[in-house]
């Protein structure tokens, strides 16, 4: 138990239950304090010494190996732990964490600050769970805010313009996986990735998704006519790689779409299909969406988007009697 007393803070509990030895400690400015000697002698003799790398190699040999991402999270992890200095985990806390998102703000976007801090977070609560620490010392850290920038997409003039570069690239490849981009909205990768296997009349099958599940969508046959001479010889995949080569076409062609490349692809179809007319639900399907939030951001560019505010607005009314202008 931790109390108020008079000169402070007191520690006040038993280790081994109320049939064992009692400890108490007093002394301690503010409950904090406590708290956090508390933590620290529950955690002796079971990796008192364990700093946050041991931490972070226990979560991935145990849990985050299994993880489609495990590599590029890891290497995330371990510039958090280089940044942090490896603490010893017994003594870092959040207002650690919270000294240290500060002054990584002032390097990188708010965006990459929460990925971080979701990324550390996972590691604590994951050995929790897995028994090798009590508790997740960030897990009431709120993330900052994140400015919303507003999201882009190409026109059908600039749609064409792309594919022409696209066509003149020395990569034969490039076209055809734009294209399928812009026609399914797949991510880059996961166009790349097709193999024969995923490659049916009428209809594609991305498997290596972001969320790990394979995702069919319809495709346009006369465009799988166009592409089918150039597909690699089976089997395997239908494609070499050629992002490089997208970006070269992509700058030839001089859009202003700051921090947009193969992606923008992906909310150019989003941003066309919401305006033709489709719905949200069906939306997510085609996108993967694991949440209907992620699809809501392209809510705004249905034609019929909030058009109630026509209907029953007090002016709609008073446009049908004989109002005075002013």
């Amino acid at each position: 138990m931790i109390r108020k007393i008079k000169t402070g803070w007191e520690v006040d509990f038993y280790p081994q239950g109320r049939t064992g030895r009692r400890i108490r400690k007093r002394g301690f400015k503010t409950r904090l304090d406590a708290v956090a000697w508390l933590r620290r002698f529950e955690n002796k003799g079971s990796g008192a010494g364990r700093r946050l790398s041991d931490l972070v190699n226990y979560w991935h040999e145990h849990h985050g190996c299994t993880l489609k991402d495990s590599q590029q999270r890891l290497s995330r992890l371990n510039g958090i732990v280089a940044r942090l200095r490896d603490p010893l985990t017994v003594d870092f806390s959040a207002s650690d964490w919270i000294e240290y998102r500060v002054a990584r703000l002032k390097q990188v976007k708010a965006s990459t600050v929460n990925h971080e801090q979701r990324y550390l977070k996972a590691v604590f609560s994951e050995c929790v769970r897995l028994g090798v620490i009590r508790d997740n010392p960030i897990e009431k850290v709120r993330q900052v805010k994140e400015q919303h920038h507003e999201m882009m997409f190409l026109t059908l003039d600039q749609c064409y313009q792309l594919l022409t570069e696209c066509e003149s690239s020395t990569n034969n490849h490039t076209w055809c996986v734009a294209a399928i981009c812009l026609a399914t909205g797949a991510r880059w990768g996961e166009a790349e990735g097709l193999t024969y296997s995923g490659w049916l009349p009428g209809k594609v099958i991305f498997k290596d998704t972001k969320n790990g599940q394979d995702r069919a969508v319809p495709i346009l046959p006369h465009l799988q006519e166009q592409i089918k001479p150039r597909l690699r010889p089976g089997p395997g995949r239908l494609f070499d790689s050629c992002r490089s080569a997208f970006r070269s076409a992509y700058q030839r062609c001089g859009f202003e779409t700051p921090q947009q490349l193969t992606h923008i692809l992906r909310h150019t179809f989003a941003s066309h299909y919401m305006m033709n007319g489709g719905d949200l639900l069906t939306l997510q399907r085609i996108l993967g969406h694991g949440s209907i939030t992620m699809t809501m951001r392209y809510a705004h560019l249905a034609p019929n988007h909030l058009e109630s505010a026509l209907r029953f607005s007090p002016m709609t009314a008073l446009c049908g009697q004989d109002v005075v202008n002013m």
